[in-house]
């Protein structure tokens, strides 16, 4: 019995350019859906609560890849002041990368964002 190894599947952000849009209303609700219906989800959430972007003062913005069909999709936490868990480097943001297969989210990037530096690996239209 032979078998041939398999190749690791490509993630979409490094197979074609990467279109951002704002989300709809109605894809945001979608998109939330998706994010709490998934263990991957709530886990990213968890990541975000840790690091203090969950609050009422941090506004969140939904963003859709065009080029993805409606299967990557990022979540844009902006705060009025710097956050994390690390006390020498404190960023005002930070933005979640989703990537879903039917319904199943099935793997996520976070992204920190710094006041200062170097700039974001994700370009926003915003």
């Amino acid at each position: 019995m032979t078998s041939e190894p398999r190749e690791p599947a490509l993630q979409l952000s490094q197979t074609q350019p990467q279109q951002w849009r704002r989300m709809t209303s109605d894809e945001q609700a979608n998109a939330l859906q998706y994010i709490l219906d998934s263990p991957l989800g709530i886990a990213a959430l968890n990541q975000l609560a840790i690091e203090g972007f969950i609050s009422p003062g941090c506004p969140k913005t939904f963003y859709l890849n065009e080029n993805s069909g409606g299967f990557q999709t990022l979540l844009r936490v902006k705060c009025p002041n710097q956050r994390g868990v690390s006390s020498a480097v404190g960023y005002s943001e930070m933005r979640v990368i989703f990537n879903r297969f039917e319904s199943n989210i099935e793997d996520f990037k976070i992204e920190r964002v710094l006041s200062e530096g170097r700039a974001p690996s994700t370009t926003l239209p915003d």
